[in-house]
């Protein structure tokens, strides 16, 4: 039988963003896809997932699910068998909270179109702003999020959004990675995950903004591949 690996889309991302992992996988792993989006705070979200998963799982997260994905790794340890960290944070920041805080404001004055496009340039490696086969499903996929769910992610994140204090209760195998032209989340907040985290190790995708599973799909599939499949 499979090993069962969990994907998690990152903020107002679906299951476009691992089209590639789950389409290329297949053979290695049971593929499951989960977005989270079902309340407004981090506990009841990790307890969604570990109720939908199988007693033991790999786990993967983006962004967001990133974000998530270490809550549910220190939460039930002895269930995630290898963790993945995509482009994520663990340490508190004022500045990305008050963008959150902006970006629901936003939201509730029906802006969400505009704030999407004014923040494209950073959410993507700049020589690849004009790749409409690139841009066009992530705004797509983007503005198709329903405002609803967006706040329930937005809010988790603001009302929970640290967590430095977990990174030592995760005790499986994590790989965390980084993209070279994240202009999200830097170099710096990656690798501090990485360091606190036991049993944990560092890459770096080259030529890649925030948005690195649509952006590097083979570089990340092979990554997956290589993690999870190995021993």
């Amino acid at each position: 039988m499979k090993e069962t690996l969990i994907l998690i889309p990152g903020l107002g991302s679906t299951e476009v963003t691992w089209q590639h992992q789950r389409q290329h996988l297949g053979d290695l792993l049971d593929v499951q896809i989960l977005v989270m989006d079902q309340a407004k705070h981090r506990a009841e979200l990790v307890e969604t997932l570990l109720s939908q998963a199988p007693e033991r799982f790999h786990l993967a997260g983006h962004s967001f699910g990133g974000w998530l994905a270490q809550a549910v790794a220190a939460t039930a340890p002895e269930r995630v068998s290898k963790l993945m960290l995509l482009n994520t944070y663990a340490r508190h920041n004022p500045e990305h909270i008050g963008l959150l805080e902006l970006f629901k404001e936003n939201l509730h004055q029906g802006l969400l179109g505009e704030t999407l496009d004014a923040n494209l340039p950073n959410i993507i490696f700049p020589g690849r702003l004009e790749d409409d086969e690139l841009v066009q499903p992530i705004q797509k996929m983007l503005k198709g999020f329903s405002p609803a769910s967006y706040e329930h992610q937005v809010q988790a994140m603001i009302d929970d959004y640290a967590t430095e204090d977990l990174l030592p209760k995760i005790s499986c195998p994590t790989l965390v990675v980084h993209a070279r032209e994240d202009n999200t989340f830097p170099s710096a907040e990656l690798e501090f995950i990485a360091d606190q985290i036991p049993a944990a190790q560092f890459t770096i995708i080259e030529e890649c903004g925030h948005m690195s599973p649509l952006e590097r799909p083979q570089a990340i599939t092979a990554l997956m591949r290589l993690w999870f499949g190995g021993e």
